[in-house]
């Protein structure tokens, strides 16, 4: 399936995003590092498979803009519905990988009436004092790769950051995710309410996740309604690039299981 780019202007600013596909609205949201394109392989699999599938580049990252009206990671969502409304998207399946699963749940417990249902990877969704997330931001240059991914030369082969401009977008979106990051640390939403995410959610994780830890999902997956977790073996922060055939066929399986509402 042909992936495709595009952009909507939201009051002065140019949010874009990678697109592919007909049928039910997957909507999948990048790490504190990343763009749309980390999710390269869902948006070709999915898409061959019934769904649309859209994978936008958060403000400040990528190819869109900085907005002037967000100041804090919460903020996100508010934007990010402003551009559902835009392409006429009333209810979507959402999800995201460590930073886009953070604001994944924030908009699902914003609004959990625009959300048919969740997918989480490798995400802060909760408080566990004695389980420190580690900020990749402070990994070694030399060691960034292997403090993130568990085989980095199996990265190195997978990884749809390939390009020039595809390395000057990573850095530009270091660079947002610190302004994100400005107290310095990295915690669940101190407004998030699991109690409002009913809607079916499935976690995924890395056994050998580094930044955030399999034991956050163990505990999102106690804390909510209806969920499943998996936790694929060998495999480090970026489940979706690291292991894209499981995590492919493992949310397939789940969204047949959880037809449209």
């Amino acid at each position: 399936m042909h992936v495709i780019d595009d952009s909507v202007t939201l009051n002065g600013q140019t949010l874009h995003w990678y697109e592919a596909g007909d049928g039910r609205p997957v909507v999948l949201l990048h790490g504190g590092g990343g763009t749309g394109r980390a999710f390269l392989a869902q948006l070709t699999h999915l898409s061959d498979r019934g769904y649309r599938v859209l994978a936008p580049d958060m403000p400040g990252f990528g190819r869109s803009d900085w907005f002037q009206s967000i100041s804090r990671m919460p903020d996100i969502g508010p934007v990010l519905f402003q551009w559902l409304d835009a392409i006429h998207l009333e209810s979507v399946v959402l999800g995201g990988n460590s930073m886009g699963g953070r604001v994944s749940l924030s908009m699902a417990s914003l609004h959990p009436e625009r959300i048919e249902a969740l997918v989480i990877l490798d995400s802060v969704g909760l408080h566990l004092p004695d389980v420190p997330v580690i900020n990749p931001l402070t990994l070694p240059q030399s060691g960034y790769t292997a403090g993130l991914v568990y085989d980095p030369a199996r990265y190195k082969a997978r990884t749809p950051y390939r390009t020039l401009d595809d390395a000057r977008e990573l850095n530009r979106g270091r660079a947002s995710f610190a302004r994100y990051l400005d107290e310095g640390e990295i915690g669940p939403d101190p407004h998030l309410d699991l109690g409002r995410l009913t809607m079916p959610t499935l976690l995924i994780w890395g056994r050998e996740d580094q930044i955030v830890p399999a034991a956050y999902g163990r505990a999102l997956d106690h804390a909510l309604a209806d969920s499943e977790l998996l936790i694929i073996e060998h495999c480090g922060h970026l489940p979706h690039i690291e292991e894209s055939e499981i995590t492919n066929q493992t949310i397939l399986d789940f969204l047949d299981r959880h037809p449209r509402r």
